[in-house]
């Protein structure tokens, strides 16, 4: 039987590059569902994926009535749920991120219960919002299932989605599991403090000047190894429920940027290169264990990290050319068609 995929925040940064994981290496059809969901949006995000595979859903995750009519229109044996405000959001907005982020995922998760099938997969992107500050953890390696200590509402909510996710398994036996993505960069990443990585690589395409503000460390994911990530998670075989960190590279500001200065000289532009890292410290949660996660899902990249900036330089690159990126929305933050 034809597998058919909803991925929901299909145009944020996780959710894109999971579908274009899912259009590669998968026979699947794939429902994206978006708040905006149109050709235009699709041809700038999936311009490099064949498309014809691809069903655009315009729905609000909440909002339960869009939801059902999306299990009642097609036939879906998985589901990816990504949609999510981003930390800044949800500190300025609450009540608006307490709808999308914990009620959204309990709208989605009713409507799957109420479908009358059986899903093969649930995977929720959850976040390592979820733990404490680094200081609050006193090992070289912090265990995946360490105490959660949120320390705002974005990581309170994603908490409770892992808990919503695991009542998903118990109430339904649908396999279910939860995923914490750390800190990515590359494409699509375009909002939030440690999205600063990022703008300072589509700032060495433009040439333009760019300070990261803070030199600390932290656990880096490159956007479409994370991608790969949740494309097994929701394909390769899986029983049961499950919480799991991501494969990173734990570095600090500093090395990073002078990775990124090697990476731009591979490709010629590293008289382009004006980085600079700011003196602020973070106390970003990093040195997270992810051994668990391979040993399930061995197949999942992690791609060096020269090659990672390299290869994302490569796409800003191509942005810059097609006119999609300028110096007005890669310093703003809004990358055109990415989220």
């Amino acid at each position: 039987m034809t597998k058919t995929i909803l991925v929901t925040g299909g145009f944020g940064c996780i959710g894109a590059e999971t579908v274009k994981w899912l259009l590669h290496h998968s026979d699947a059809d794939i429902v994206v569902c978006s708040r905006r969901a149109d050709t235009e949006r699709s041809l700038r995000v999936f311009h490099l994926a064949d498309r014809s595979r691809l069903r655009l859903v315009e729905a609000d995750v909440s909002q339960r009535p869009a939801i059902d009519r999306i299990f009642a229109e097609h036939p879906i044996t998985h589901v990816a749920h990504l949609a999510a405000l981003q930390t800044p959001d949800c500190n300025a907005h609450r009540d608006l991120g307490l709808q999308i982020n914990l009620a959204g995922t309990q709208h989605l998760i009713e409507s799957i219960k109420a479908c009358g099938r059986a899903l093969d997969r649930f995977v929720f992107a959850s976040s390592i919002a979820v733990y404490g500050p680094r200081s609050a953890y006193p090992e070289p390696l912090v265990p995946m299932l360490a105490d959660t200590r949120p320390v705002n509402v974005y990581g309170t909510w994603k908490l409770a989605g892992e808990n919503l996710t695991r009542l998903l398994f118990e109430e339904a036996g649908i396999p279910a599991i939860s995923l914490r993505p750390g800190v990515l960069f590359g494409p699509g990443r375009d909002a939030g403090l440690t999205s600063t990585p990022t703008t300072a690589m589509k700032c060495v395409t433009l040439g333009l000047a760019y300070e990261i503000p803070f030199r600390s460390r932290q656990d880096y994911l490159y956007a479409p190894d994370v991608g790969a990530a949740f494309g097994n998670a929701l394909l390769e075989p899986f029983d049961g429920n499950a919480v799991f960190t991501l494969p990173s590279q734990t570095t600090d500001t500093e090395t990073f940027v002078d990775t990124m200065r090697l990476a731009a000289n591979d490709l010629g532009i590293g008289n382009q290169f004006k980085i600079t890292v700011g003196n602020a410290t973070v106390p970003f949660i990093c040195d997270l264990d992810y051994q668990p996660f391979c040993e399930s899902f061995p197949r999942v990249p992690r791609t060096d990290l020269r090659d990672a900036i390299r290869d994302s330089l490569l796409v800003f690159q191509d942005q810059v050319d097609r006119g999609w990126l300028t110096e007005r929305n890669a310093v703003a933050g809004r990358e055109p068609g990415a989220t």
